[in-house]
């Protein structure tokens, strides 16, 4: 896709878009994606009755996964990642105390453990069946109860002038939609109507419509992802059910198994990385029935955030692959995709040689073919570059193979590997936009959270007109462009990246497992990631991605980096 628009970069005007070109190319963009995507048009996504027309101070925290708390010796449940009630409580009065308006505190999705299997079982014979109604709302009280500080923080927060508090649904704490958990978590707060809301459309939006913002489960093809959203519901038995994506049962189970030995297992910025690590000091040699399931995963959770774009000077293009060739490499396609330093490989390489990955290798379609090959590029530019900023994987690792090109498309000028980033939050951001009143701005911010990774700085544009390159947190689906932004703010909590876990364990002389069982959550970096837009009138201005850390002279306080790493126990 060629550049749209660029855009002047100054005080005054918009920093993302010229209101006539805006118009024009994010309409043009929308109606491309629309016909493409096939747009399901819902309700409108904002959740607050009480609208004001006052600039407001947008933060998006997320991802926080409140769950049981201590246990009756005092000792955490080592299910529980929400530790940071005293941090917690500081971070809201300062947001509190610097406000120079009223703010929206987004609380992004996953902020309470209500579908994790220690609390409740709610196991039926139908694997796509989850918790009811009253199940959902009993361990729901479970939280709250071991998180009454948090929740009296929250409503304090919430009775100071002007501010609002929506809770937006995650994948874990899907159960929200349901009428009496939402009515319970809204009385919890006892503050008056209106002031603290949970977003029964799946999402929020702002007074205007130009920020949305959701958990992110919904997006792609990810393993957390509900069929028919937000109405993630089944009958079964007489009742309504949550219904159970297929992630659920086969990846949060695999997890919620090995928390109880290795604490900080769902603590790795990227889940998919603590279930590597997890199976592999777990000793596994075998993914049994769960290797279809856990390949999927592994190849779909695609951590976009981990690479740094902004060497894409030129007008360089995305290949074409030669999905021919590749539906010829059956199983070995899907063995090649991932790198040899790997910890899931031979895993995967043992499932394929039992033949059990020839159903899901006929089962992929051109697209998810295309997304495969694109992330194979993306990791094999990464590491012949030796990009260094790169969290998720060693920059010096092996390189992985690269996927059949077409021949019209060999050649140094096509080297764009980001086409199904693009288009997944292309096709995401048109079908939020096509949900919402035709009178309403087109989307201008888009944030999401779900995979615990922070969104990389980025230069999104090559040039403005003021002859210099801009830097934003997020990235743009529309290539060259500076609007919409989209931006993963992390989570609000303790995490580790796997290569600081594994420098790490070599700076302590420890295997990975030694590490794993004696790390706790309290030995990685105290700071916490969210967003934050500023107030304003007509156009909002860039996201920010922020900290709340504490300084080397343990000094809490706001922060545009984390600047810590993770202790040795």
């Amino acid at each position: 896709m060629k550049r749209l628009f660029v855009t002047p970069w100054r005080k005054g005007l918009n920093p993302f878009l010229v209101r006539g070109l805006w118009g024009t190319a994010v309409g043009g963009f929308i109606l491309f994606l629309c016909a493409d995507a096939g747009i399901i048009v819902s309700e409108r996504l904002s959740v607050l009755a009480a609208q004001s027309s006052q600039p407001r101070h947008i933060v998006v925290i997320g991802d926080l996964h409140m769950g049981l708390g201590r246990e009756p010796s005092g000792a955490w449940h080592p299910s529980e990642d929400f530790r940071w009630a005293e941090e917690f409580q500081r971070f809201l009065e300062v947001l509190s105390d610097r406000a120079t308006a009223g703010t929206d505190l987004i609380l992004n999705g996953d902020t309470f453990e209500l579908s994790t299997p220690t609390v409740m079982p709610c196991s039926y014979a139908d694997a796509t069946v989850g918790c009811a109604e009253a199940d959902a709302l009993q361990r729901l009280n479970r939280v709250l109860a071991a998180h009454s500080r948090e929740v009296d923080a929250l409503a304090a927060f919430s009775r100071s002038e002007l501010n609002r508090v929506v809770l937006v649904p995650g994948d874990v704490d899907a159960a929200l939609l349901f009428p009496a958990v939402r009515e319970r978590v809204e009385q919890a707060f006892d503050v008056r109507e209106g002031r603290v809301t949970v977003a029964t459309s799946g999402g929020w939006t702002s007074d205007d419509g130009q920020v949305y913002v959701e958990h992110g489960h919904q997006i792609g093809w990810r393993a957390d992802r509900f069929q028919d959203w937000p109405e993630p519901f089944v009958e079964y038995d007489g009742r309504r059910h949550l219904g159970r994506p297929w992630g659920e049962g086969a990846i949060t189970g695999l997890l919620a198994e090995r928390e109880q030995r290795l604490p900080i297992i769902d603590n790795f910025a990227d889940l998919g990385a603590g279930l590597s690590h997890g199976l592999h000091e777990d000793g596994s040699t075998d993914l049994g029935e769960l290797a279809t399931s856990v390949v999927r995963y592994a190849l779909f959770r695609m951590p976009w955030q981990q690479f740094r774009v902004d060497l894409d000077a030129g007008e360089v293009q995305a290949p074409s692959w030669d999905l021919d060739a590749v539906r010829e490499l059956g199983q070995t396609f899907l063995v090649d995709a991932f790198p040899d330093d790997d910890l899931l490989k031979p895993l995967v390489e043992r499932a394929a040689g039992t033949g059990q990955l020839t159903e899901l290798m006929e089962s992929l379609d051109d697209a998810e073919i295309t997304a495969i090959c694109d992330y194979r590029a993306a990791v094999r530019r990464a590491r012949r570059r030796f990009e260094r900023p790169l969290t998720q994987i060693d920059p010096q690792g092996p390189p992985v193979s690269e996927c059949p090109r077409m021949v019209e498309s060999r050649g140094g000028q096509f080297d764009y590997f980001w086409r199904t980033r693009d288009r997944i939050y292309g096709d995401r951001i048109a079908t939020v936009q096509a949900s919402l009143p035709t009178g309403d701005k087109p989307i201008a911010i888009f944030v999401h959270g779900h995979t615990h990774l922070v969104d990389w700085r980025q230069r999104v544009l090559e040039m403005t007109r003021l002859g210099r390159d801009v830097i934003v947190d997020g990235f743009s689906p529309v290539r060259n462009a500076l609007s919409p932004v989209v931006v993963n703010g992390g989570a609000w909590q303790r995490t580790i990246t796997p290569v600081q876990f594994d420098r790490l364990a070599d700076g302590q002389g420890l295997s990975g497992g030694e590490l794993l069982r004696t790390l706790q959550p309290e030995h990685l970096a105290p700071c916490y990631s969210f967003v934050q837009i500023e107030p304003y009138e007509d156009i909002p201005q860039a996201p920010t991605v922020r900290y709340w850390r504490r300084d080397e002279q343990e000094e809490w306080g706001l922060g545009s980096s984390c600047g810590r790493q993770p202790v040795a126990p």
